[in-house]
């Protein structure tokens, strides 16, 4: 993603949609902050009314699919991205325009390798849902089983991927014109979340993720993920089980039987991320169904999360230390947990986290613990703190198994669910063969080192003694000059062509006769002198123009 979109024709109309976009909604003057083009000059503002934060949602509506799905999983990065974004970014439509069917079609049968009708007995051409990057139908197949089919929509890898491009070449113009945003390191950020999003292109992630879970899911008569018919999926294509359920908001159950259903979800959510570490990022309510015969049913296992034996530890240690107020305790647990390479200031660190703990009451913090773990993020992240990519979605999986549990039983709370967990976790954490083992690999791992401590030796005073020996210095910040360098080279060149221009003209019109000027090739000498004089006006504009902007 480090190419200059406006190299292919494509992206450079796509450039000029997102630039039009942007300048629509309120943006004209980051756009000239950051240098970008002026493609056009006169665009009518749309959005005046708006806050920035709203402006940024209604653009990324505006561009489509790859810049919804892009905001959809920006708003899980609490700990990078201001609160009142994160609030707009989650209120994004899930449901983007279908493409019509005479449209889908031809991807569905290439998926199949033959006509629809060869593999169901029935279909609903109708989408049952449409997301940013896949439609949803429901289907029939020859042996009776009802299915949903989920395909992607047509030549999104290529559209997504020209549009990270773009993104990311103004996350870098961002990075190096606008100061305040330097700590968020917003090409890391871009970058990060495009792989995200390419990853989920593959449908048999998905699958793998779903029968995953069915395999080591403790409750299955409690919460289950649809059952994938792996004979027709393929990467674009994903054929499971149609469920019948409704929306957690929409269901008549009576209030014991809701009040089960949201333990047994906040039990799984926490079984997934406390005691196997894999888990579902986004248990929202539009991602879960509850059947007729009360089971919960997660749907849509594109975005997972993992989480590693010591990610666990520092989790349990984390809600250890939330729930005993102890700001102190969770600066040295984020600090020893950290990625990033800069100093963090441990003092300042503290008051921010103790400002953010006396938000909450005692009796809210049981029941707001995603909303919590999410403003947590977020101050280590302003505080310079990057903690992995997992513990956002792991915060975002909280809030939302919170929400929807609430949804289904007012009362509910995830703190006493969550305890025999955690629980059971620190007891594994200090059992003696635990720390055992733990002991050994370490040892091991650092014998192992010791032995090649010779040998490296040995190599570096070689390379010193044959004069090998060298140092490589990597510049950063220079892109400014790079531009600055560029542009003038093109104005040189251009000013040479006109002086060739000039100079040639000059030699024709005075060495060949009034009679002959008229002749070709001799009236080219005439034509030179306009060319000439057209160049040296546009170069004379760019040049005011450049020294406008400094």
């Amino acid at each position: 993603m480090n190419l200059n979109p406006l190299h292919t024709l494509n992206n450079l109309v796509r450039f000029t949609e997102i630039v039009t976009v942007l300048a629509r909604n309120g943006f004209r003057e980051f756009l000239e902050q950051i240098e970008t083009p002026r493609l056009r000059r006169h665009i009518p503002l749309k959005a005046a009314h708006l806050n920035v934060w709203q402006r940024l949602r209604v653009t990324a509506e505006e561009l489509g699919p790859t810049a919804v799905k892009f905001a959809q999983i920006l708003s899980t990065r609490a700990d990078l991205l201001p609160e009142p974004l994160i609030e707009e970014l989650k209120r994004l439509r899930n449901n983007v325009r279908p493409v019509p069917w005479e449209h889908m079609r031809p991807w569905l049968e290439r998926e199949l390798k033959g006509p629809v009708e060869n593999v169901f007995a029935e279909f609903d051409q109708t989408p049952a849902a449409a997301g940013s990057i896949a439609q949803v139908y429901r289907a029939r197949l020859k042996s009776g089983a009802l299915v949903a089919i989920k395909i992607q929509r047509p030549h999104l890898r290529k559209e997504m991927k020209a549009d990270l491009e773009i993104i990311h070449w103004f996350a870098q113009k961002m990075q190096l014109h606008l100061p305040e945003l330097r700590a968020y390191d917003l090409p890391a950020i871009v970058d990060e979340t495009g792989e995200s999003m390419l990853r989920e292109l593959d449908f048999n992630l998905e699958a793998r993720n779903a029968v995953y879970f069915n395999k080591t899911n403790p409750y299955p008569q409690e919460v289950f993920a649809p059952a994938i018919h792996d004979a027709f999926s393929t990467s674009r294509l994903l054929v499971f089980d149609w469920i019948e359920g409704v929306a957690p908001e929409l269901v008549t159950l009576p209030a014991e039987a809701r009040a089960r259903v949201a333990l047994a979800g906040g039990r799984s959510v926490f079984d997934q991320i406390i005691m196997s570490g894999f888990f579902h990022a986004d248990p929202h309510t539009g991602n879960i169904l509850i059947t007729p015969d009360a089971r919960l049913c997660l749907l849509d296992w594109g975005q997972t999360g993992q989480l590693t034996r010591q990610m666990r530890y520092f989790l349990a240690d984390l809600f250890d230390a939330i729930t005993d107020d102890d700001a102190e305790k969770v600066v040295r647990v984020a600090l020893a947990n950290a990625l990033t390479k800069h100093r963090v200031d441990p003092g300042h660190l503290e008051k921010d986290v103790s400002i953010m703990l006396r938000k909450y009451s005692d009796d809210d913090k049981g029941r707001d613990f995603g909303r919590i773990m999410l403003d947590l993020l977020y101050v280590f992240g302003v505080n310079g703190i990057r903690l992995a990519r997992d513990y956002a979605m792991l915060a975002k999986a909280m809030l939302a198994i919170e929400e929807t549990g609430k949804v289904l039983d007012p009362k509910f709370d995830i703190r006493p669910i969550s305890e025999p967990f955690l629980r059971k976790l620190n007891v594994e954490r200090w059992h003696p063969k635990t720390m055992t083992r733990m002991m050994y690999w370490d040892w091991r791992g650092a014998l192992r080192h010791a032995r090649e401590i010779p040998g490296t030796m040995m190599r570096l005073f070689r390379n010193l003694e044959e004069g090998e020996f060298s140092v490589n210095f990597v510049h950063r910040g220079l892109d400014g000059l790079r531009d600055s360098f560029e542009h003038g080279v093109n104005r040189l060149v251009l000013a040479i062509i006109i002086a060739a221009t000039l100079l040639s003209s000059s030699l024709i019109v005075s060495r060949v006769s009034a009679e002959d000027l008229k002749k070709f090739p001799y009236y080219l000498g005439e034509w030179g002198f306009v060319v000439a004089l057209f160049f040296g006006a546009a170069l004379l504009w760019i040049t005011i123009r450049h020294g406008r902007k400094k």
